[in-house]
C-alpha cells in the first residue's frame, strides 16, 4: 500500500514502468514455475522409461514365471545378480543422463505381493507388502515416487539421500495380468542435476526474453507517452494561445473589450456588495490619424504599443488598461474614492501621455481626450457606463477639454453624433437590435443565385430603423468599427452554417471598412470565426473599396494576402470610384470586381458610363476576375450587361435585401449554382 501511495505522486510513465515491471516479474515467476514443473516431470518420466527398458529388455528375459511363483533357488540368485549387472551396464551407458540405470536397491514381488528377491536385505524374502503403489503395479501400471534413506554420505541439507522409487510390472506372454513387479530405488542425483541444468538454462532464456520484451514495450510506451505529452503540451499551448488571442488585443497585447467587460462586471458586483465605487475611463488619442497619414501606419502601431505601458506606469497593480481598437483605450479602476479621485487619476494619465514618446528615434507628442464615469452615480451596468463614458469622451474631444466627467443633466441632450456610438456599443452587447439582410446576386446567363451580400441594419429601441449612413461613418471613425465588423461576420457565418445544414452552400459577402483592412489582427479573427462556425473559407467573401486599399497600399496588401491564404474570396467593391492603377490592381490577391451602381444605372442613358462599364468588364476578365454589376434595376440593364459579357448582377430587378428567413425560402425555391457541390465540413 505504501508503494501504491508513492506511485500516485509520480508520472504516468513511471507508474506504468513500475506496474509493468511487477507484472513482468509475476509472469516470469509463473512461467518459471510451470516450466520447471514440466522439466521435472519430463526428467522423472525419462527415468521411469529407463527403468522400464532395463526391466523389460534386460531383467525380465532372465526370469521365468516359475521363478516368480516359487522363488529363486540359490543358484538362480547368482543369475539375478548377473542380469542386474548386465542391465546396469547396458542401460546406464546409453548416453542419456536422465536414463542412467544404476539401482541402489531392487526388490522382486510375485503376484501374491510376496518378496521373492531383495538385493540389500535377503532376510526380507518371503514377506508381503500392502503398498498401494505395488497394487497399482500389479494392475499393470508403472508407478514412481520419491523416497529417502538415511545416508552418512548424503549431501542434502537434511542428511537424507533422495531416491526415485519405481514399480515396473512384469507380464509374460499369455498372462492376463502381471506375474510380478520389480521395485527399483534409483539415485535421483543425476536426474536432479539434469533438471537443475535445464531449469537454469530455461531461467536464463526466460529472464533474457522477458527483459527484452519489457525494454521494447517500455520504450514503445515511453515514445508514445513522449509524443502524447508533446501533443498535449501543443494542445494546451494552442488553447492558451487561442484563449489569450480571444481576450487580448493582437497588436498591443493589452486586454481587449471581452476581458475588460468581464473584469468590469466583477468589479461592479464586488462594489454592490461593499457599497464601493468603480471608475471607468474612455481614452481617445487626439489627431492620431495625422500620425498615421504622416509617418505611416506601422509607425502608428509602434506608438500604440507604447501607450499601454505608459498608462500602466501611473496606475495601481489591480487596475486594468485595455485597448478597444484603433486609438481607443480604456482604464478600469475597480476601487475608487469618489469622482474626485477619479479626476485626479485621469489627470495623471493625461500627464503621462503628454510626455514625448520615442518611436524609432522620433519624438512624438500625444494628447488625449478622456471620458470619465463613476459607478453607481453614472450607471450600475457595463453598457450604461460605457455609453456614458463615450458621451463624456466625445464632449471632451468636441470642446478640447482634456478629461470630462459625465454630467447627466448636461450630456443627455448632447448631439446625436455623440450619443450614437454609445447606443451602438449597447446594441452590440444586446440581442436583436443589429441584424442582417441579404441581397442575392444572380448569374446573367442562367439567372440563378450565385451568392449573397450581407447588409447590416439597426433597429433602435427608441428611434426605430436607423439608416446605415447614419451610424456606419461614425463607427468607422473609431475602434468600434472593428467590433461591429466582428459582430457582422459572426451573424453572417452563423446564418451560413444554417444554410449549409439545409443543403445550400451559398457564398456570402461582408463589407470591410478601411480601418478593418488596416488591422493586422483581422485575418486571425476571420480564421477563428470560420473555425467556430465550421464554415469553409471559400464560402466567405470580403468586399473592400478601392479607396480603402489605396489608403495604405503596402499594409492593405499584407492583410489581403493573409486573408487570401486562408482561402477567403476577396472582392473590389464600388470599382470605378477610386484611384486604383492597373498595375496595382493586377498585384492584388482579389477574385472579383464589382462595378459601382452609379455607372450601371447610367450606362443606358450616358455613353460615358457605358464605356466605363464596358472597360471594367474587359479589364476584370483580362485579369481573370469575376465581374459583378451592382444597382441592376431594369430589364434593359440586364440585356446590356449580357451583351458586354458581365458575369453576375445584383439589384432591385432581381430582389431587394431581405431577412434570413425570407432568403431561406428563396434559396429553397430557386436554388443556387453551388447546390450539389457544397463542401463537406
Amino acid at each position: 500500500m505504501r508503494l501504491l501511495h508513492r506511485l500516485r505522486g509520480t508520472s504516468l510513465l513511471a507508474r506504468f514502468g513500475a506496474v509493468s515491471l511487477l507484472l513482468t516479474f509475476a509472469v516470469g515467476a509463473v512461467l518459471s514455475s510451470v516450466l520447471s514443473t514440466a522439466i521435472e516431470n519430463r526428467a522423472r518420466q525419462q527415468a521411469e522409461d529407463a527403468a522400464l527398458m532395463a526391466v523389460r529388455l534386460g531383467l525380465q528375459p532372465q526370469f521365468t514365471p516359475a521363478d516368480l511363483a516359487e522363488g529363486f533357488e540359490a543358484d538362480r540368485l547368482a543369475d539375478v545378480e548377473d542380469a542386474l549387472d548386465d542391465a546396469a551396464e547396458e542401460f546406464g551407458t546409453a548416453g542419456l543422463s536422465l536414463a542412467a540405470f544404476d539401482p541402489i536397491e531392487l526388490k522382486i514381488f510375485n503376484r501374491d505381493r510376496t518378496i521373492v528377491y531383495h538385493s540389500e536385505n535377503p532376510e526380507l524374502v518371503g514377506e508381503t507388502s500392502g503398498s498401494g503403489e505395488l497394487g497399482a503395479a500389479l494392475d499393470g501400471y508403472v508407478v514412481s515416487g520419491f523416497a529417502h534413506s538415511a545416508d552418512d554420505s548424503a549431501t542434502s541439507e537434511d542428511g537424507a539421500h533422495q531416491l526415485l522409487e519405481v514399480y515396473v510390472p512384469m507380464q509374460y506372454d499369455g498372462a492376463d495380468s502381471p506375474d510380478g513387479v520389480i521395485e527399483l530405488y534409483l539415485p535421483y542425483a543425476p536426474v536432479a542435476a539434469a533438471v537443475a541444468a535445464d531449469v537454469r538454462t530455461m531461467t536464463i532464456a526466460l529472464v533474457a526474453s522477458l527483459t527484452v520484451f519489457y525494454l521494447v514495450v517500455f520504450r514503445l510506451i515511453a515514445s508514445a507517452s513522449k509524443k502524447l505529452r508533446r501533443q498535449t503540451e501543443d494542445l494546451r499551448s494552442s488553447a492558451e494561445r487561442d484563449r489569450h488571442q480571444a481576450t487580448h488585443d493582437a497588436l498591443t497585447g493589452l486586454p481587449n473589450w471581452e476581458l475588460l467587460r468581464d473584469r468590469l462586471d466583477q468589479a461592479l458586483a464586488a462594489a454592490s456588495r461593499s457599497d464601493g465605487e468603480v471608475a471607468l475611463f474612455l481614452i481617445d488619442l487626439d489627431r492620431f490619424k495625422e500620425i498615421n497619414d504622416t509617418l505611416g501606419h506601422s509607425f502608428g502601431d509602434r506608438l500604440l504599443c507604447q501607450v499601454g505601458p505608459r498608462l500602466e506606469s501611473v496606475l495601481r497593480e489591480g487596475d486594468t488598461v485595455a485597448r478597444l481598437g484603433g486609438d481607443e483605450f480604456t482604464v478600469l479602476l475597480p476601487l475608487v474614492d469618489g469622482a474626485g479621485e477619479a479626476e485626479q487619476v485621469a489627470e495623471r494619465l493625461r500627464e503621462a501621455l503628454h510626455r514625448p514618446f520615442d518611436v524609432d528615434g522620433v519624438a512624438v507628442d500625444v494628447e488625449a481626450s478622456i471620458g470619465i464615469v463613476v459607478s453607481p452615480w453614472h450607471g450600475t451596468d457595463t453598457e450604461v457606463l460605457l455609453r456614458n463614458a463615450d458621451i463624456a469622451m466625445y464632449v471632451a474631444k468636441e470642446f478640447k477639454s482634456g478629461a470630462v466627467i459625465f454630467e447627466p443633466e448636461e450630456h443627455v441632450t448632447a448631439p446625436s453624433r455623440l450619443t450614437v456610438l454609445g447606443d451602438l456599443r449597447r446594441a452590440l452587447e444586446g440581442a436583436g437590435e443589429l441584424f442582417l439582410n441579404y441581397q442575392p446576386k444572380y448569374t446573367l446567363d442562367g439567372e440563378r443565385i450565385e451568392g449573397l451580400e450581407a447588409l447590416l441594419r439597426w433597429r433602435h429601441p427608441v428611434h426605430g430603423l436607423i439608416p446605415p449612413d447614419d451610424f456606419i461613418p461614425a463607427a468607422e471613425g473609431t475602434g468600434i468599427i472593428l467590433r461591429l465588423t466582428e459582430h457582422v461576420l459572426d451573424l453572417a457565418l452563423a446564418q451560413m452554417r444554417c444554410w449549409m445544414d439545409a443543403g445550400h452552400g451559398v457564398p456570402v459577402a461582408v463589407n470591410l471598412s478601411t480601418r478593418c483592412l488596416l488591422d493586422v489582427g483581422l485575418p486571425e479573427l476571420v480564421r477563428r470565426l470560420l473555425t467556430a462556425h465550421r464554415v469553409p473559407a471559400e464560402l466567405l467573401r470580403l468586399e473592400v473599396t478601392e479607396s480603402a486599399v489605396m489608403g495604405d497600399a503596402a499594409r492593405s496588401m499584407e492583410v489581403l494576402q493573409r486573408l487570401h491564404d486562408l482561402g477567403v474570396k476577396l472582392s473590389i467593391d464600388d470599382f470605378g470610384t477610386g484611384y486604383t492603377s492597373m498595375a496595382h490592381l493586377r498585384r492584388l490577391p482579389v477574385d472579383e470586381l464589382k462595378i459601382d451602381r452609379s455607372f450601371v444605372l447610367g450606362m443606358i442613358s450616358t455613353a460615358h458610363d457605358a464605356v466605363l462599364v464596358r472597360t471594367a468588364v474587359d479589364l476584370g476578365h483580362n485579369l481573370g476576375l469575376t465581374v459583378v454589376a451592382e444597382g441592376v434595376e431594369g430589364a434593359e440593364h440586364v440585356a446590356a450587361l449580357r451583351d458586354l459579357g458581365c458575369d453576375i448582377a445584383q439589384g432591385y430587378h432581381y430582389a431587394r435585401p431581405m431577412g434570413g428567413e425570407q432568403m431561406s425560402e428563396l434559396l429553397d425555391r430557386v436554388g443556387t449554382i453551388h447546390d450539389g457541390s457544397m463542401p463537406v465540413v
